[in-house]
């Protein structure tokens, strides 16, 4: 295993010490294969994480906007040249690299609040995108050298001349910082991402949430959001856990890296004439797009045309306009272009009022355009701010109206879990057991299956080619959340709370007094409480869900929707009663209803009292 630092900013300069968080990248492939990981930051025009940190009131938001308008990238183990000749085995076959990764690197002597790239957030919106090559070469692909050298990346420039940081290890100013403690990794700036045509694999991430009620925005540095993406292209597997959580399952693909990419084989086989992506360096490439980014996109980087399966989707597409086709897929196709339809009739109707560029046109409609946006699940609002235009708010679709939109987009997800892949046939590659066989990623943009997830933790990791070694290698569940009886204006409120922990070990936050724990957990799991006046509670959830079934606000306490809690643990007898009450049908109790959109699945919660208030 390698461990290595990112350079952070100097905690002198601030009263208040750089939160840190981990990223370990851990290489399980057993088919001979060697992985190159590299981390890009996103942009952002203004970067809420930088006004979290710096404790910008809302104020001055506009005054102080921190804009990050280039990416920041990390290579990690690139190799080097050496004779001639490149050379460098990335993380080999059972390595590991682990990486602290701090929440921003100062950039520049004196830092201007209005100027950008003054800070590398590093927190903020990321990827970690992985190449890979066979170990048996001792090299990296040609496509990450042409990246990493810049051979086919003229914007992209040396980072350490430019950080006016000291190293957290070694004390020695940059650039020997990173030529020293942190030799194993490269620094960058560039203005653009990794196309897709590049031989990698997607994850994304955010570090941290910030809590945008706050004035200033708060940050907590204690969560994590993450994903294998699938969205828009496929080509190798991972999996991901949080990093100091193990009540969190994997999401993403376990498969070795030869099972996957025989599993993309078989796909094309029996789908003659999918595209695929031609590199950078004119290769073509068994790296599938998906249907959302072959109709979203003109993109030049994909084999050429005729598609013989796409073209069958765009007639079907055409076939399903007539009222007199009557098929469950045809009168499902004509509900959901309607609201598009109402969607672009509502962009054109306002389209300045929606703040939209006045200097340009809005788009004119045609049925290509209209396939791209209803694929990928997108409104239309080109040219106006992206926040405008929201399907959700289609005039004639908005919530408790005859028509609403999540009647449209159940129908929606319908068609796409079609068994036969009639209306998406990469949605049966990523999640059909004839393939890739991943039902917890995203297979299209607004997929209802458990791809993306929010948890608690400090970091998170990513393993390629299985689940040896992860601290939960179980496939991730929907969580159980856990919503405690909570006021500001109580005397007693709960302060801490405990996941599998005696005493509890985790602070509460008053905004959002609530926690999720994992099905996998259940049983042997005490879930402990501390309140401001010591009193210590415990408990337990006994039974996996599915609950007592109730309808949002109808739910409350019954012998039946209790008997899954166990209370026997608590020794304080108002900690005993609080948690179970039979005489006023009072107490912690458990409940299931349907996800909204959810295609018949649950959400599940347990909902306690507030603190014991004597």
């Amino acid at each position: 295993m390698l461990s290595v630092v990112v350079c952070g900013a100097a905690s002198s300069a601030w009263a208040k010490k750089v939160p840190v968080m981990t990223i370990k990248i851990i290489n399980n492939s057993n088919s001979g294969h060697n992985i190159y990981p590299v981390l890009t930051t996103g942009t952002a025009v203004q970067d809420k994480w930088l006004q979290a940190w710096f404790e910008v009131p809302k104020s001055e938001l506009d005054k102080r906007p921190y804009p990050k308008l280039n990416a920041f990238r990390i290579y990690i183990n690139p190799g080097e040249k050496k004779n001639g000749e490149w050379r460098g085995d990335g993380i080999a076959p059972g390595k590991s690299v682990t990486i602290k990764i701090p929440l921003l690197s100062q950039l520049v002597q004196d830092p201007n609040p209005k100027q950008t790239d003054q800070y590398a957030d590093w927190w903020g919106g990321g990827r970690v995108e992985i190449f890979d090559a066979p170990a048996a070469n001792h090299a990296p692909p040609a496509a990450l050298i042409a990246a990493y050298t810049g051979a086919n990346r003229a914007d992209q420039k040396e980072l350490c001349k430019q950080l006016a940081d000291k190293c957290p290890i070694a004390g020695t100013p940059v650039p020997e910082c990173i030529k020293g403690c942190d030799e194993p990794l490269t620094f960058f700036r560039d203005n653009a991402q990794f196309k897709n045509n590049e031989p990698i694999l997607l994850t994304e991430y955010t570090l941290g949430a910030i809590n945008q009620s706050k004035d200033p925005f708060e940050l907590n540095d204690h969560n994590v959001d993450y994903d294998v993406s699938y969205v828009d292209t496929a080509y190798l597997p991972a999996v991901m856990v949080p990093w100091d959580n193990p009540q969190v399952g994997y999401v993403g693909s376990p498969l070795p890296i030869a099972d996957f990419t025989a599993a993309l084989g078989r796909f094309v086989k029996d789908y003659p004439g999918w595209p695929q992506f031609i590199d950078n360096q004119g290769n073509t490439i068994l790296k599938l797009p998906s249907v959302l980014h072959v109709f979203g996109s003109d993109d030049p980087d994909l084999t050429p045309p005729p598609w013989k399966p796409i073209k069958k989707l765009i007639a079907q597409w055409h076939d399903c306009l007539p009222d007199s086709e009557t098929s469950a897929l045809c009168t499902k196709t004509r509900s959901i272009r309607e609201m598009f339809q109402a969607n672009y009739d509502n962009y054109v109707a306002n389209y300045a009022e929606l703040g939209c560029n006045t200097q340009e046109k809005p788009v004119e409609l045609n049925e290509k355009l209209m396939i791209g946006h209803v694929y990928g699940w997108g409104p239309f609002n080109e040219h106006c701010p992206a926040e405008k235009n929201l399907l959700e708010n289609t005039p004639g679709y908005k919530k408790n109206h005859h028509a609403p939109y999540q009647r449209i987009k159940d129908k929606f997800d319908d068609l796409h879990y079609m068994k036969n892949g009639k209306f998406n046939p990469y949605v049966v590659l990523i999640h059909g057991e004839k393939y890739v066989n991943a039902p917890n990623v995203y297979a299209y943009s607004v997929d209802d299956a458990v791809g993306n997830m929010q948890v608690d933790a400090t970091g998170f990791m990513i393993e390629v080619g299985g689940t040896e070694g992860l601290p939960n290698p179980n496939p991730a569940t929907p969580p159980i959340h856990i919503s405690l009886g909570y006021s500001r204006k109580d005397a007693v409120r709960f302060t801490e709370y405990g996941v599998c922990t005696d005493p509890p070990n985790k602070k509460i936050d008053p905004d959002f007094p609530s926690f999720n724990i994992s099905i996998t957990s259940i049983g042997a799991c005490p879930l402990t409480l501390l309140d401001n006046a010591q009193r210590h509670y415990i408990f337990e959830v006994t039974q996996e869900p599915p609950y007592v079934q109730f309808h949002g606000e109808d739910a409350h306490w019954t012998k039946e929707s209790s008997k899954v809690i166990d209370c026997s643990s608590n020794t304080d007898k108002e900690a005993a009663k609080w948690c179970r009450d039979e005489e006023s049908s009072s107490g912690i109790y458990a409940y299931s209803q349907q996800q909204i959109g959810g295609r018949g699945k649950l959400d599940n919660f347990v909902i306690t009292k507030p603190a014991v208030q004597n």
